[in-house]
């Protein structure tokens, strides 16, 4: 129940997080340029030159560009409008409908479907799912599956495991496909030349490698590099010791006393300092301070599972040597990392219970120089 509401908190501080962002334009600048940031973006019909769009859901209609078209975000919509050069589209679901494009369009996401009257010179996408029915100069695509169904001018590459080719679907020029099984090609297709390459899948080239190495070996593997990680863990750990004793105790103190607000702070830390690190690099004057947020916060995180192995023992083991705790600490944390997914939030919650001790630590401090500072002015009033 902890950890569910822990991982509850941390969502809640991305989700905040990704709806603060704020709009940086939604009109041209001088330039006329857009750059539009934010959780809903939605680009204007008024012509403009150029435009950098990114957000959770990025809708453009109706739009008329002279120069490129950039747009990233988890839905991403781009219908009837013209782009005087490239078009370039990231996220989950991408959807380029019913526009020209006097330049290339480039592509990457887990859905990416082309189609309507859509024109484009050249065509070069990656993804899951990639659906084509436009028409272009050229189509470079590679994928799990795609389906062609629009007309190339001129050549095709498609490389994927799944290929599809409709009805009405025409290439001009030579149509070749690498492919662990050869497609068929409909009687209405009109395909000038065709070659097919079979090649190996992926996944089972892996699989086959898997099983020929053997589960013994994987475990092997997996067991030599957590003891490579021990030892360097437990040597961060000795060195933690001698130099923060003070600290590893005031932390397992902190955490017993003020269990609450050590994990909230942790884990608001955890997920909001990279975000206002990646704000304050966008104005030229506060890009050190970034760059020394970050650098703290890198630090912090490569010493988490260390400090937290370190201090949290004590409370297990409050008689025992300090540095023989921490070894124990360090060790049945740096084994427990070992487990899929375990490990992985047992590494998150580490790094919060640093950054949690280190934030309430400091503020501990600022309020007692202030309560420091008042009694000073009343003693001299």
């Amino acid at each position: 129940m902890k950890n569910k509401k822990l991982m509850t908190l941390v969502l809640a501080a991305l989700l905040a997080i990704a709806t603060c962002i704020p709009v940086m334009a939604d009109e041209p600048d001088s330039a006329g340029n857009i750059f539009e940031a934010g959780d809903m973006v939605t680009l204007p019909t008024t012509p403009f030159f150029g435009a950098l769009a990114v957000g959770q859901s990025v809708n453009v209609a109706d739009a008329k560009a002279k120069g490129s078209l950039m747009v990233a975000g988890q839905e991403v919509s781009i219908s009837d409008s013209t782009v005087g050069e490239s078009v370039y589209m990231a996220g989950n679901s991408v959807s380029l409908k019913s526009t020209k494009v006097n330049g290339n369009i480039f592509g990457a996401g887990n859905s990416i479907t082309i189609s309507g009257i859509t024109e484009g010179n050249g065509v070069y996408a990656t993804g899951n799912l990639i659906s084509f029915d436009g028409t272009a100069t050229g189509l470079y695509v590679a994928g799990s599956k795609v389906i062609l169904s629009g007309t190339v001018n001129g050549d095709a590459m498609i490389s994927a495991e799944t290929v599809e080719i409709k009805d009405g679907a025409v290439v001009t020029g030579t149509l070749k496909i690498q492919s662990p099984v050869e497609p068929s090609v409909p009687s209405g297709a009109q395909i000038a030349d065709y070659e097919f390459e079979q090649v190996s899948e992926d996944a089972q080239d892996a699989t086959a490698a898997a099983a020929k190495a053997g589960i013994g070996a994987v475990i092997i593997k997996k067991l030599l590099s957590g003891l490579y990680w021990i030892v360097a863990m437990a040597a961060f750990g000795m060195l933690l010791c001698w130099l923060f004793n003070d600290h590893l105790a005031g932390a397992a103190a902190m955490i017993k006393e003020k269990t609450g607000p050590m994990i909230a702070t942790g884990a608001i830390s955890w997920a909001c300092i990279p975000a206002a690190a990646i704000i304050l690099c966008c104005t030229w004057i506060l890009a050190p301070i970034a760059g020394m947020l970050a650098l703290a916060y890198v630090l912090l995180l490569c010493a988490g599972l260390a400090f937290a192995g370190a201090s949290l023992s004590r409370l297990l083991f409050p008689k025992m040597n300090v540095f023989l705790s921490a070894l124990i600490g360090i060790a049945v944390l740096e084994l427990v990392r070992l487990v899929p997914i375990l490990g992985t939030l047992v590494g998150i919650a580490a790094d919060m219970y640093l950054l949690g001790y280190v934030v309430q630590s400091l503020w501990a401090k600022r309020l007692k120089k202030q309560s420091e500072v008042k009694a000073v002015d009343t003693a001299e009033n």
